[in-house]
């Protein structure tokens, strides 16, 4: 574990990796003159109304294409050659420089952005990259939100008055993204009842009794309990006609998406039948009100152009897949274990919430080798390692493991008493003052 750590920890290691790639030694700035603006304020108020109306807006403007190219050789090189997830290509440079882009295009200052900044909207830092490939049996996130607040007046707060959602999320697609290959789905906002009244069943009034009888002495409970209340998908799809609301978002090269946290969305299984296939490649990054959900980082901003230095960027890395470690079935135990030793080391720099996810996250990852389970909250384990894959991983007489898993307990055992088994919320964890998305990949 200390070896692999040690590769990781040097930059020339992944130099050699993707060599079509740099990573700078001070990190570097935003240097790309070609970022694309959308200069008329019509354009954009018409993007900002069809986020606020549908929960979503295309974007039809290009990232930088070379970038574009680069990064997706990288991100392909990385899972099929080196059998690594797709998000260490967060590790270079020109992955940071279209990350920039996204933040130039929607958060221009003097608000020339997409969207209105409230003085507060930032990058978050909550970011992942895709590689799905049909003919690997590899399929995308299975239908959820992204955020899921705690409580109806929560859920309320997380929008701005304007409508604004404060967490929005720009998805890439650096391939082209179709049926074929698998794109993103969603339920328009409006066809969603969920997607402001919230997915949490009415609470019962335990002071009246709800149950009733008929003529015939036969009850009937007509309480609107949890008993009678539908999942966030029947809510949203009651009629065989409802699911002609479900709308593809096909993306060529380059173009992108943009979500707010609420709307239901998934990223479908392609058809590994169709011809002249390829992998869906794609990358996202997120952008929240700091009230809402600070930044991942607590010692660097994108405020500026300058680019985070590799030792960030390599505890974001460690730090989203330990959080999403569920979805990569590339991930060993060992594996795990060196982003926990780096995150562990550099958790000053993690803003405490997200850090304290993060460790209960290894905590799961851990308990489930051991046991040689898996559980990411789907009926299926399309995609997944499954349980004997898993067992297999999971080396050794289990002590060493058994002793990291009780140390990040032992650490952070006021984040793992309440949340541990917390498993009964639809598609999301308590985290801070709302749940969040976690072993879904879009």
């Amino acid at each position: 574990m200390h070896s692999l750590l040690s590769s990781w920890s040097d930059d020339v290691y992944w130099r050699k990796l993707c060599p079509q790639l740099t990573i700078s030694s001070d990190g570097g700035s935003f240097t790309s003159n070609t970022v694309q603006k959308i200069d008329e304020q019509k354009e954009r108020q018409e993007l900002l109304d069809r986020l606020i109306d549908d929960g979503y807006a295309l974007l039809d403007v290009l990232c930088n294409s070379d970038l574009r190219e680069k990064v997706g050789k990288s991100i392909s090189d990385l899972e099929l050659e080196h059998s690594l997830p797709a998000t260490f290509a967060l590790l270079f440079d020109e992955t940071w420089q279209l990350a920039a882009e996204s933040k130039h295009l929607l958060l221009q200052k003097q608000n020339k952005g997409i969207l209105r900044s409230h003085g507060k909207m930032c990058f978050n830092f909550d970011m992942l990259a895709w590689h799905i490939d049909p003919r690997r049996e590899q399929v995308g996130f299975s239908p959820h939100r992204d955020r899921q607040p705690d409580t109806l007046h929560a859920l309320k707060q997380s929008f701005y008055s304007d409508g604004q959602a404060k967490y929005i999320t720009h998805w890439i697609a650096l391939a082209e993204a179709n049926p074929n290959n698998s794109c993103l789905y969603v339920i328009p906002k409006q066809f969603d009842p969920g997607y402001l009244e919230g997915d949490d069943p009415p609470e019962s009034d335990d002071s009246s009794d709800a149950t009733t009888t008929d003529d015939s002495g036969n009850k009937n409970d007509s309480s609107n309990g949890s008993s009678n209340f539908s999942d966030p998908l029947s809510r949203a799809l009651p009629t065989k006609q409802s699911y002609q609301n479900i709308r593809a978002l096909p993306r060529r090269a380059g173009e992108s998406v943009i979500f707010t946290h609420r709307i239901l969305h998934w990223g479908s299984a392609g058809n590994p039948h169709a011809s002249k296939i390829h992998p869906r490649v794609a990358i996202s990054f997120v952008y929240s009100d700091v009230d809402y959900e600070a930044p991942y980082l607590t010692n660097f901003s994108m405020e500026g152009d300058q680019l985070p230095p590799f030792s960030l960027r390599l505890l974001l890395v460690c730090s989203q897949l330990l959080i999403y470690y569920q979805r990569f079935d590339n991930l060993s135990t060992q594996h795990l274990r060196a982003c926990y030793e780096y995150c562990k080391q550099h958790a000053d720099e993690l803003n405490e919430t997200y850090r304290k996810k993060v460790f209960l996250e290894f905590v799961r990852a851990m308990k489930e080798r051991r046991d040689g389970i898996e559980n990411d909250g789907d009926d299926d384990d399309t995609g997944l390692v499954n349980a004997k894959e898993r067992s297999r991983s999971y080396t050794g007489d289990g002590s060493d493991d058994e002793e990291a898993m009780l140390e990040a307990m032992l650490e952070n055992s006021d984040q793992f008493d309440d949340d541990y088994d917390d498993a009964e919320c639809y598609d999301s964890d308590d985290c801070g003052e709302h749940r969040s998305k976690r072993t879904k990949i879009r």
